[in-house]
C-alpha cells in the first residue's frame, strides 16, 4: 500500500463534493478528465458540470481543475523534511457558454464573480469564434478563475466551498 499524495487526496474530496451535488439534483456532471502526462510527469483532474434546471436559454457549464506538476510531487515526496512550499495543486475554475456577452453584461458578470470568489482572484476571459462546416460562426466565452498560488492539502475542505461557489457563478451568468 502506498501513501496517497496531496493530489489524490484533494481529487477524492473534490469528486465527492461534486457527485454529492449531482446526487441531490442541483447539477449534472457532464464530463470528467483524469490525466497522467507521462512526458511531464504531471497529473490533471477536471470535472465539468451544468445546472440540472438551467436558468438560461443556452448551455452554461462550469468546471474545476486540479493540476500537480512533477515539481509539486517531488516537493511533497522528497523535500518535505527540508521545504514543502511547492507541495499542493493549482486549482482553476472555468465557466463556459456559447456566446459573447455585451459590455454591460460582461462587466456585471465580472463584478458578480469577484463578489463570489473574492477580489484577490485572477479572473480572465477568453472569447473565440470558429466557423462550422455549414459556414456559421460559433462564438464561445470562457471565464477562468485562478488563485495565483498553490492550494495545499490543509486547505482541502475549501474544495467543497469551491463547488458551491462554482454553482453560484454559473447562476450569475445573465444571458440577454
Amino acid at each position: 500500500m502506498f501513501d496517497p499524495t496531496a493530489f489524490e487526496n484533494m481529487k477524492v474530496v473534490l469528486e465527492g463534493a461534486v457527485y454529492d451535488r449531482d446526487f441531490i439534483g442541483d447539477i449534472l456532471v457532464i464530463n470528467r478528465d483524469d490525466i497522467v502526462n507521462l512526458s511531464t510527469m504531471s497529473r490533471s483532474y477536471k470535472i465539468e458540470m451544468e445546472l440540472k434546471n438551467p436558468i438560461a436559454p443556452i448551455s452554461i457549464s462550469g468546471a474545476i481543475e486540479l493540476h500537480a506538476s512533477l515539481h509539486n510531487l517531488s516537493s511533497e515526496l522528497l523535500d518535505a523534511a527540508i521545504d514543502d512550499t511547492h507541495s499542493g495543486c493549482t486549482v482553476n475554475i472555468f465557466i463556459s457558454f456559447p456566446k459573447k456577452l455585451d459590455e454591460v453584461n460582461a462587466e456585471q458578470l465580472l463584478n458578480d464573480l469577484e463578489k463570489i470568489w473574492g477580489d484577490q482572484r485572477i479572473i480572465s476571459v477568453t472569447t473565440s469564434e470558429t466557423v462550422s462546416k455549414k459556414k456559421q460562426t460559433i462564438t464561445s466565452s470562457i471565464y477562468k478563475i485562478s488563485f495565483g498560488r498553490l492550494v495545499r492539502e490543509e486547505q482541502m475542505d475549501d474544495l467543497e466551498d469551491m463547488v458551491e461557489y462554482l454553482i453560484q457563478s454559473i447562476q450569475a451568468v445573465k444571458i440577454p
